[in-house]
């Protein structure tokens, strides 16, 4: 590819307006269902790669090897997204904040208590129920009339 040529890709590469734009314009090849699921995530993924690739850069450098590692970039963060989850990287706040807290308790931090055993008291004596004073003195009648039997 010429540089005149990259310069143009470099120009549209900055008009892209969506997932499928980028990767048509650098020749990445793409499962729809995986870009459909996880386009932000890949776009977030992208734009930290992009970052980091124009931190680490001393200067402009040639259009070519620019549209290059704008490629290798967009392709690890599509596969970043083929390997592991949106909750295993965590990129947005929402997420990261929804990360799951440590439930860790150290032995150390466990303390027995030992109680003294209490011998219960004895409790004053109630008078006993006779069976003639029970509670439903008419129940043995009513259960003798309901089973045809006599009174």
């Amino acid at each position: 590819m010429s540089v005149s040529m990259a310069a143009g890709q470099l120009a549209d590469f900055r008009r892209c307006s969506t997932a499928e734009e980028y990767f048509i314009l650098l020749d990445v090849d793409y499962d729809p269902r995986v870009l459909a699921v996880n386009r932000l995530h890949i776009l977030r993924y992208f734009a930290n790669q992009l970052v980091e690739l124009h931190d680490t850069r001393t200067e402009a450098g040639n259009p070519v090897e620019l549209l290059r590692e704008y490629r290798d970039a967009l392709i690890r963060s599509y596969e970043a997204f083929t390997t592991a989850s949106a909750l295993d990287h965590r990129l947005f706040k929402v997420l990261q904040d929804r990360a799951p807290q440590s439930s860790f308790v150290p032995a150390s931090s466990i303390t027995v208590e030992r109680l003294t055993p209490t011998v219960p008291q004895p409790s004053a004596p109630s008078d006993p129920v006779e069976p003639s004073q029970s509670a439903w003195p008419h129940h043995a009648a009513a259960s003798a009339d309901y089973l045809g039997g006599t009174r």
